[in-house]
């Protein structure tokens, strides 16, 4: 059933068993003479930089508020990292509320200072980590399958950005942000007046890079960043492992976890949801080391910070993580200790996420006028937050609806079952089976119980209150993972442990045959940079134009000093000038700034904007505007762009040879006689 009713990709993932030499090939674009590997060097050095400080960072808060007392060495580490990373995170955007972004002292003098406070600790951090591989043969073998799959999320991550969402605004709004110097509200991108956590280091990144395009560089080092998320989940799953349940258990977690073709996808993409799987994990963790320690009556209030401020960190890097993470964080303080309601340890326990991503609300209440914004209009409002829009947002954020407006039938909780059984197009094999086994065994019942109920209550939330994409589901996979990885481990008989090598061997090469080929997405591995940029498809099979041609064509034509307008297209990132745009859910600028003027005011308004271009990407607003999508300003279409701008000489269509029926590039009629203002 997983390959004969699935997602088409897998059968052809069956069918790249007998291509190795073709996938291999398309690591380089179908041409070996694009090989190139050390040119990614300064990325991965400016990225481990980055892990570094941020490790030496979050052990020397870890040291500060007694947390790393009750860890082992790899608990530790993995801790250390995930708490730094959002102190930098938190610090990026203190610093750009303080319009310092391009300030490179901002940057280097609080690393250089956090590294003398930990040299000078140095004495007392001399142990490494060690992990044990000696014993149980399962248990190396899943430990060493992981590595294959590290180094593809690794070298896919480094490669430039080409998911919508990442070129919308993971990668777009750090780099606005980045040119202008400062934190600032986005009335045209109402993406990027979100938390922003996991993204933020692209600025940092940027500030590592010299030259004209050290935003786009940046933006490579941040997306690597984003990948490093995963690993370190693996490792996080390994240490719980040790802790909770058995070596063996902890090592075919992180495996079954770390070849999931979802997290190969969200991971080489730039999308967040590899971070928020990491916090939502590290919170769960960390409480279950409270509640260990509590019951052993070694525990207190205060060592619930840590749990708080990695849940805080889910928040900071989504809104959701609020009810997914922080609400059952907050039940779990005050309904554990001992059966009984107390109230000191959620206020701790708040207090902590409230550090975490307190600012991000802080900056919404001053900036965009409401701290959640742009939800919960009705209670906050916001600004260019109208009720039109509001209902916009919500309906498309919600549960899907049928034709007679119902979102809670059968037909969609039987669709929703498949997609998480066996349909969601980047599911393991491994996954769901042995996670079914784990559900039956009477083994390691805490963390299994403790597990199954974080699961259940995440998966009643994203049914009854989100769009359903599978995709948000990626942040529970860990948790499934732990499932499936007792699953593995329930039964001692020998034959059960041949029949969990087999499995866990054809899910090594199936999962790594994917995540491999280009069906994930990007696999240009091994291509150069200079060839990336450029993105010049070749004639191989799996050969695709990533980057749209007329942003090609803007990057080469467009003159210093002028800007371009994209009209239904916000997939900007690329375009090296400066863009006015809009997502579907902000007002259009075209419509703002053209609507209700004459010919002469309208090229008066392009000309005091120094708007060279004008990009109308109709096939997107086609799509926005279907039945059942997003919506769109109705304002903008071919005959209003013929009649009232061709035709009376302030466009002119630019001849690229481009499906009209697609997308439309015009110059602004007298744009070369701007040079001398």
């Amino acid at each position: 059933m997983f390959f004969v009713v699935t997602d088409p990709k897998r059968s052809l993932v069956l069918s790249l068993f007998l291509l190795p030499d073709q996938v291999i090939c398309s690591w380089c674009d179908g041409d070996w003479s694009r090989f190139a590997i050390l040119d990614r060097l300064p990325l991965v050095v400016a990225t481990a930089t980055i892990l570094v400080i941020a490790y030496l960072a979050g052990r020397l808060v870890l040291e500060s508020i007694r947390a790393d007392k009750q860890l082992a060495q790899l608990e530790l580490s993995v801790f250390a990292v995930g708490v730094g990373l959002n102190i930098i995170s938190l610090y990026t955007l203190l610093v750009g509320l303080a319009g310092g972004l391009q300030l490179r002292s901002a940057f280097f003098v609080p690393a250089a200072a956090t590294t003398a406070a930990s040299l000078w600790r140095a004495r007392d951090w001399r142990k490494s980590i060690k992990i044990d591989l000696k014993g149980d043969s399962l248990r190396q073998s899943s430990v060493w399958m992981c590595i294959p799959f590290v180094i593809a999320i690794a070298a896919g991550s480094v490669l430039p950005p080409w998911h919508f969402d990442t070129r919308e605004y993971h990668a777009q709004v750090p780099k606005e942000w980045y040119q202008q110097g400062e934190v600032d509200f986005m009335p045209h991108n109402v993406y990027g007046n979100m938390p922003l956590g996991a993204e933020m280091h692209a600025i940092v990144g940027s500030n590592l890079m010299y030259g004209e395009q050290n935003w786009w560089w940046g933006a490579l080092i941040g997306k690597a960043v984003i990948g490093c998320y995963a690993p370190l989940t693996a490792l996080a799953l390994f240490a719980f492992g040790r802790r909770f349940l058995s070596q063996t258990a902890g090592a075919i977690s992180a495996f079954i976890f770390i070849s999931t073709p979802w997290i190969a996808h969200v991971s080489t993409s730039g999308l967040i949801d590899g971070a928020s799987a990491f916090y939502l994990f590290a919170a769960f963790y960390s409480m279950m080391i409270w509640y260990e320690q509590l019951r052993l009556r070694q525990s207190s209030s205060a060592d619930l910070f840590l749990p708080g401020f990695l849940a805080g960190s889910a928040v900071a890097c989504k809104y959701p993580a609020v009810l997914f993470v922080v609400f059952p964080g907050c039940i779990a303080a005050a309904c554990l200790p001992f059966g009984k309601l107390h109230i000191r340890p959620v206020v701790t326990f708040t207090l902590a996420v409230a550090l975490a991503c307190g600012l991000w609300f802080g900056k919404n209440l001053v900036l965009a006028e409401n701290p959640t914004y742009p939800l919960l209009y009705k209670l906050f409002g916001g600004k260019t937050r109208t009720v039109e829009k509001d209902v916009q947002w919500t309906t498309a954020h919600g549960p899907p609806h049928d034709p007679h407006g119902r979102s809670f039938t059968w037909n969609f909780l039987r669709s929703s079952a498949e997609l998480l059984l066996w349909r969601s197009e980047f599911a393991s094999p491994l996954l769901v089976p042995l996670a079914m086994v784990g559900l039956l065994t009477r083994r390691h019942r805490t963390a299994l119980v403790a597990s199954i109920v974080l699961v259940a209550f995440n998966i009643l939330v994203w049914w009854f209150l989100t769009h359903r994409i599978d995709r948000f589901l990626v942040p529970i996979l860990p948790l499934v993972a732990v499932i499936a990885g007792i699953g593995a481990t329930s039964f001692c008989d020998i034959r059960w442990r041949r029949v969990v090598t087999a499995a866990l061997c054809f899910g090594f090469a199936f999962n790594l045959l994917f995540v491999v080929s280009p069906l994930p997405g990007d696999n240009r591995f091994l291509t150069s940079y200079e060839f990336l940029r450029r993105d010049e498809p070749t004639d191989g099979p799996f050969s695709a134009e990533r980057t749209h041609r007329v942003h090609k064509y803007l990057n080469t034509h467009v003159q210093p000093g002028f800007a371009v307008m994209a009209v239904g297209e916000a997939q900007v990132f690329d375009l090296n000038m400066p863009v006015y745009y809009n997502t579907c859910f902000d007002d259009c600028v075209f419509e703002a700034m053209m609507k209700g003027r004459t010919a002469d005011e309208r090229i008066k308004m392009l000309r005091s904007k120094r708007i060279s271009h004008v990009f109308v990407f109709w096939y997107e607003l086609d799509r926005y505007r279907s039945p059942g999508n997003y919506g769109y300003s109705d304002y903008v279409t071919p005959e209003l762009v013929q009649n009232e701008f061709v035709d009376q000489g302030i466009l002119r269509e630019v001849p690229l040879g481009l499906d009209t029926g697609n997308s439309q590039l015009f110059e602004v009629n007298g744009w070369r006689t701007w040079d001398g203002e």
